[in-house]
C-alpha cells in the first residue's frame, strides 16, 4: 500500500462510521477466547479516580519472584475493575456509533485490558515469564521420553 493510500484510508476511518459488520466483526474478536493475545496493555489508565501505569505494573511483576501480601491485594482488587472496564468499552463498541478509529481504538483497549487482567492473574496464580516457559519446556520434554518409550514397546510388540 502506499503512504498516500495510508493516509487516505486513516483519514477515512477518523470520519466514517462504523457499519453492522464491522461491528460484529469487532465484537466477534474481542468476545473470542484469545483476543487479547499478542495485544498491547494500555500504558496508563484511570479508574475510580485512580492512574494505574498499567504496562509498567505489569513489567515490573513479571520480573519479580514473590508478591508481598500487600501487592497481590492491590492485584485482585484491580483486575474485576480492569474487565469491567474491558466490558464497559465492549458495551460502548455494541452499543454506540462510532467512527471507524474511535471503534478500533476501543477495541484495542479492551482487548488490552484483557491481556493486562490475564497476565496480573497469572501471576497471582504463579504462572507465566520464563518460569512457566520453562516448566512447559519440562513436560514437553517428559510427555517425548513417555512417547519415545511407547514407540519403543510398539515396535518391540510388533518383532
Amino acid at each position: 500500500m502506499l503512504k498516500d493510500d495510508t493516509k487516505i484510508n486513516k483519514a477515512e476511518a477518523e470520519t466514517e462510521y462504523l457499519d453492522s459488520q464491522g461491528r460484529n466483526k469487532l465484537l466477534w474478536s474481542l468476545r473470542s477466547d484469545f483476543a487479547w493475545a499478542g495485544k498491547k496493555i494500555p500504558e496508563c489508565l484511570e479508574i475510580e479516580g485512580e492512574e494505574y501505569r498499567l504496562r509498567d505494573m505489569v513489567r515490573e511483576l513479571g520480573e519479580k519472584e514473590l508478591l508481598n501480601p500487600d501487592e497481590a491485594a492491590k492485584i485482585r482488587a484491580l483486575i474485576p475493575k480492569l474487565k469491567e472496564r474491558a466490558k464497559a468499552d465492549e458495551e460502548l463498541l455494541e452499543t454506540e456509533e462510532l467512527t471507524k478509529a474511535e471503534a478500533e481504538t476501543l477495541y484495542e483497549e479492551a482487548a488490552g485490558l484483557l491481556r493486562a487482567a490475564m497476565e496480573l492473574k497469572d501471576k497471582l496464580e504463579g504462572k507465566g515469564g520464563e518460569k512457566g516457559v520453562d516448566e512447559f519446556k519440562k513436560m514437553l520434554n517428559t510427555q517425548r521420553v513417555v512417547d519415545e518409550k511407547g514407540f519403543q514397546q510398539l515396535l518391540k510388540s510388533l518383532k
